[in-house]
């Protein structure tokens, strides 16, 4: 990794996309085959429309980079498009469905609006692996929670759901519904 990379880097972590952006450009500009580079300049070009999911997959792409190979990367590119595409889609879909809905980048998505995509979709999954990678489900009541952890089990999501009760666990230890879901997961 060159030293226009790593100044990319940097900037990226401090969420100076314009001059992380400028950085990766003059790695690029030393080594066009850079991969680092390539995909730091595509995820400065995300963070402009999502901040939050850029810097993760930023995260991801850095964790993995080592395991990496060209289809690994050819992977990794078709989540940065999965996630514009999957925006505009779901902005897409509701408006198109006439659902009053609106969903906002930073916020996310009301789970209430979630179930109603749930049926416009016809299906958990895909309504879910739609909005996966590109917006935050947000969720006020306990009772949701739990339908909402009950339904990515359903539907195949099962570490995923176990990530999110090991941490409701440990906030809410004794709680029958919760641990009856650690239960149902275990077997």
């Amino acid at each position: 990794m060159n030293a226009h990379s790593k100044k990319g880097i940097a900037k990226f972590y401090e969420k100076n996309f314009k001059e992380a952006l400028f950085e990766f450009s003059l790695a690029l500009s030393e080594e066009p085959q850079s991969k680092e580079a390539r995909i730091g300049a595509i995820l400065c070009d995300l963070a402009s429309h999502n901040e939050e999911q850029a810097l993760a997959l930023f995260e991801y792409y850095l964790m993995n980079q080592q395991n990496s190979s060209e289809s690994f990367e050819e992977l990794f590119q078709d989540m940065i498009d999965s996630v514009e595409r999957n925006s505009e889609k779901i902005a897409h879909l509701f408006k198109h469905n006439d659902l009053e809905m609106r969903i906002n980048a930073e916020n996310g998505i009301k789970y209430e609006d979630f179930l109603a995509l749930i049926n416009s979709r016809g299906s958990f999954k895909e309504a879910f692996e739609d909005i996966m990678f590109s917006t935050k489900v947000i969720i006020s009541k306990k009772e949701d929670f739990v339908d909402f952890l009950s339904k990515l089990m359903e539907n195949g999501f099962v570490e995923m759901s176990l990530n999110y009760l090991e941490s409701a666990v440990t906030l809410f230890p004794n709680d029958e519904q919760l641990l009856s879901l650690i239960k149902k997961v275990q077997k």
